[in-house]
């Protein structure tokens, strides 16, 4: 090779180093960004006159069976599925399947 092919040829992997940092310390910038992550245990449409009726001790019905999965959001849009759990006298979710990117781009629009 020739002086001038070699020069091009390191300032080409420097570039892709450099480069490979940057997007490292941009992910790493990303990692930090704070994240509302909400449990869905379900969804029901309800007349006002019905809002306005509920009180202490009302029920609502949610339509789905009380051992069926969760649906875990992140700022809103589903990410993954779980289900509820009891740890340590507290409830939590226990992810059981992560959404693909394709299902998450679906929920979006």
């Amino acid at each position: 090779m020739t002086d001038q092919t070699e020069e091009s040829a390191q300032q080409g992997t420097e570039q892709q180093v450099e480069a490979s940092e940057n997007n490292s310390s941009n992910l790493e910038s990303l990692m930090h960004i704070p994240l509302e992550v909400s449990v869905e245990l379900g969804r029901v449409k309800l007349p006002l006159h019905s809002v306005v009726r509920i009180g202490r001790g009302t029920v609502l019905q949610m339509g789905k069976e009380a051992d069926s999965h969760v649906d875990i959001l992140a700022n809103g849009s589903i990410f993954a599925h779980g289900e509820v759990v009891k740890a340590d006298g507290k409830l939590g979710v226990r992810i059981t399947n992560i959404v693909t990117p394709a299902e998450r781009v679906r929920a979006l629009s």
